[in-house]
């Protein structure tokens, strides 16, 4: 598969990844929320006291992790996946000598027709990639890259 049509489909890969989390913890905050309307209802005292902060601490904790994944959905929405760039930058796909990196969001393992890592712009390794061209050699923790394309 041609790196550019890899590109658009790890792009889509991600974008499912990213709706299935939303998904995910909608449902528990909507969990979160039926089972304190059960509480709410019955019992009394301490008990029900200390389980309803408990329950709304793990509710806030969902809350916060929605939070940073629709951030994260927000970065991929802005990305053009048909953009083709010389240089590593947001978005770009890079074929290295040790694999396939889409510079996104930290996703960590993709699996697509290949194995491609989603890594963030600001992590080190991200960022020791952007500006860099087909050809260029990325060393980083004592290994080297050498990309091979940039899509």
């Amino acid at each position: 598969m041609e790196l550019h049509e890899l590109k658009k489909k790890v792009h889509e890969v991600c974008m499912t990844l990213i709706q299935s989390r939303v998904d995910a913890l909608n449902q528990e905050l909507k969990g979160f929320q039926a089972a304190a309307n059960e509480e709410s209802k019955s019992s009394a005292g301490d008990k029900y006291e200390t389980g309803r902060a408990m329950m709304h601490l793990e509710k806030e904790k969902v809350a916060s992790q929605l939070n940073q994944v629709l951030k994260q959905q927000k970065v991929l929405r802005e990305l053009h996946s048909e953009r083709k760039s010389e240089e590593a930058e947001l978005g770009s796909l890079l074929s290295t000598d040790q694999g396939l990196f889409y510079i996104s969001i930290s996703l960590g393992l993709i699996q697509t027709p290949e194995a491609v890592f989603g890594i963030s712009p600001v992590a080190p390794l991200g960022t020791a990639f952007l500006g860099k061209k087909t050809g260029d050699v990325v060393s980083f923790n004592g290994k080297s890259y050498k990309i091979n394309g940039v899509a």
